[in-house]
Order: structure tokens, then C-alpha cells, then sequence
């Protein structure tokens, strides 16, 4: 059997740390969200993106280089460590920069991709937050870290989106049952 844990109860200890505090306040003042990961984590970035504008009906307006075509794109004519930060350059100059939240996806914490973007984002102005299962020491100071301590992809993964909901949820808007 596939082990996840009890993710209603790691959602709510999440929920009441100071960072998981910090990204809800940010999120919810953010007219703008960019997610970003790689392999299973843009996945979930695109995924939760989607998520993010439909179901705050068109209130906050999201970005995630989700395709394969962009992300190979960006990656070919630069490298994968500076892919992000030339994919983000070109969307950072329509946005609001007090009103923009960058959310990064990644399990290991130690995904140079997101960390050059992270502080490119820095330099610029715009706040990050990562969500991982584990810490890393090299993200820049600005950056709102939520470790969920997850020991594996999978679950990892599965918090990942489950977070994404959350954030939703707790900025007012609803995730609808199926019916």
C-alpha cells in the first residue's frame, strides 16, 4: 500500500506555522501567481495554476511554463539552470511587482533552477515562497520556505497540490465537491 500519511493532519500543522502564516497573507494580497517546478512538481504548478485562476474566478491571474515546448525552449537556448529566469523576464515586465507572489515546487529544496529565479526575484523585487519537503540554506533570505518534511516524491507531491488548494480555500474563495 502507498504510504501518505495523514495529510488533513500535516496540512494542519502547516497552517499554523509563521511561514505557512506569511505565504497565506502574501497569496491573498497577490493579484498575481507564478508556479514553477520541474518533472512532477510542474506538473502540479500547472495544475494548481489552472486551479488557482479558475476557481478564484478570474481574480488572480496565474502563469506556469507547464508545457513541455516552453520549458524545452527556454532550457535548449540557455541551460537548465537559468531556464526560469529567462522564461519569467518577458512576463515580469506586464506585472505589478508589490502585487506578484512567485511560488516554487520542489521536493529537495536544492533545484538550482528555482533558486536562480528565486534570486533574480530578489534582485527585482518580487516575493518567493518554496514550498518543499526539505530546507535549503541557499534560497535568498526574502524567500517564505514551507517545509512540509515529507520523506518521499510522492507524498511530497501529493501535499504540494493539496497546499495549492489550501491557499486557494483560505483566501476566500471554494473548491467545489463533486457532484
Amino acid at each position: 500500500m502507498l504510504d501518505i500519511g495523514n495529510i488533513d493532519h500535516l496540512i494542519n500543522e502547516l497552517k499554523g506555522k509563521e511561514d505557512w502564516i506569511t505565504l497565506q497573507r502574501v497569496f491573498n494580497h497577490s493579484d498575481s501567481i507564478i508556479y514553477v517546478g520541474h518533472g512532477g512538481n510542474l506538473a502540479i504548478a500547472d495544475h494548481i495554476a489552472v486551479d488557482t485562476i479558475r476557481l478564484t474566478k478570474n481574480k488572480k491571474v496565474t502563469f506556469s511554463p507547464g508545457s513541455a515546448i516552453a520549458a524545452t525552449s527556454f532550457i535548449n537556448d540557455a541551460n537548465f539552470d537559468s531556464w526560469l529566469v529567462d522564461w519569467f523576464k518577458p512576463i515580469s515586465n506586464l506585472l505589478d511587482k508589490s502585487k506578484t507572489l512567485v511560488i516554487g515546487i520542489s521536493s529537495s529544496g536544492k533545484s538550482k533552477d528555482i533558486i536562480n529565479l528565486f534570486n533574480h526575484c530578489d534582485k527585482n523585487d518580487f516575493k518567493t515562497a518554496l514550498i518543499s519537503a526539505k530546507h535549503n540554506n541557499e534560497l535568498p533570505r526574502s524567500t517564505t520556505l514551507v517545509n512540509t518534511n515529507c520523506n518521499s516524491y510522492h507524498k511530497s507531491e501529493v501535499v504540494a497540490l493539496a497546499l495549492g488548494y489550501q491557499l486557494i480555500l483560505d483566501s476566500g474563495f471554494s473548491c467545489p465537491s463533486i457532484t
